[in-house]
């Protein structure tokens, strides 16, 4: 008998598990081929969806200000942290002098 993850009882239904209960293996097999094809369906329809695709624009536009804000505080530290490199490895601090 086959081992049961935890997934696939959380995920599938009961009534596909147990017609899978005895399944032979080449059956198996052609199940497994036939997912496979309906994930390359699914993932294309995905990509193909129109509101889907406009929602990701609108998430897109919306954060790119706070994604410039972000570059622009981590060239802050860049350079801040490249400066401090800087002031220690020529011992010369400007404000202890």
């Amino acid at each position: 008998m086959a081992k049961s993850s935890k997934i696939s009882g959380d995920t599938l239904s009961s009534a596909f598990m147990e017609n899978c209960k005895d399944i032979a293996v080449d059956e198996a097999s052609d199940l497994v081929v036939r997912c496979e094809q309906k994930i390359k369906e699914i993932e294309l329809t995905r990509k193909e969806d129109a509101q889907l695709n406009a929602a990701k624009q609108i998430v897109k536009d919306l954060s790119i200000g706070y994604s410039s804000a972000i570059k622009n505080e981590k060239a802050k530290i860049k350079f801040l942290l490249d400066k401090i490199e800087e002031i220690e490895s020529s011992d010369l601090d400007p404000i202890n002098e």
